[in-house]
């Protein structure tokens, strides 16, 4: 009896550490954020500080093209090589992935 008892322990404590997985998408960590660490959030910021002065508040337009209806590809595109009289790489790396995933959900 000691020995079944013992067998039951030991298959419960393995069997209770397989469970717990994470129920988000395997690309989405639940709270906005993708699994990559880049957000919209922090792309609004980078824009404000480094596109608004010319896209506008709003995607409008300014000074540059409004930027309403581009996709992430087109927007991340833009950023790394710079279109017309736009600097090339004004954000980089994480930085330009957030701010084309914040044009692309606000435009």
């Amino acid at each position: 009896m000691k020995k079944f008892l013992m067998t039951c322990s030991v298959a419960m404590l393995i069997l209770g550490g397989c469970g717990g997985g994470d129920d988000a998408p395997a690309d989405d960590n639940g709270n906005g954020e993708q699994a990559d660490g880049v957000s919209a959030e922090e792309g609004m910021a980078l824009y404000e500080e480094n596109c608004m002065s010319c896209h506008g508040g709003d995607l409008e337009g300014a000074s540059a093209p409004a930027l309403e209806g581009y996709s992430e590809e087109e927007v991340y595109d833009a950023i790394e090589q710079g279109p017309g009289s736009m600097p090339a790489g004004l954000v980089s790396g994480e930085d330009a992935e957030a701010v084309s995933k914040y044009v692309a959900q606000e435009g």
